[in-house]
């Protein structure tokens, strides 16, 4: 079984990678502001990303909680 410890530092490292994304993401809007495209990719990368912070809080109050 995997710990808690683990899932959580998964979840920050996810959560690093999704801000990074977010951030190309958002230049692919700049440069495009009119492509449906690249606002979806965005939309969709922002979705991802928030899902990997609440899993990252979720784990991180069981870590604490924990200790």
């Amino acid at each position: 079984m995997i710990s808690n410890t683990v899932k959580r530092n998964i979840s920050a490292t996810l959560l690093v990678v999704g801000i990074l994304c977010i951030m190309e993401r958002i230049w692919g809007v700049v440069m495009e502001p009119g492509s449906g495209k690249a606002w979806f990719e965005l939309g969709g990368i922002t979705l991802l990303t928030y899902l990997c912070f609440d899993n990252f809080m979720i784990y991180r109050r069981r870590v604490k909680k924990r200790h």
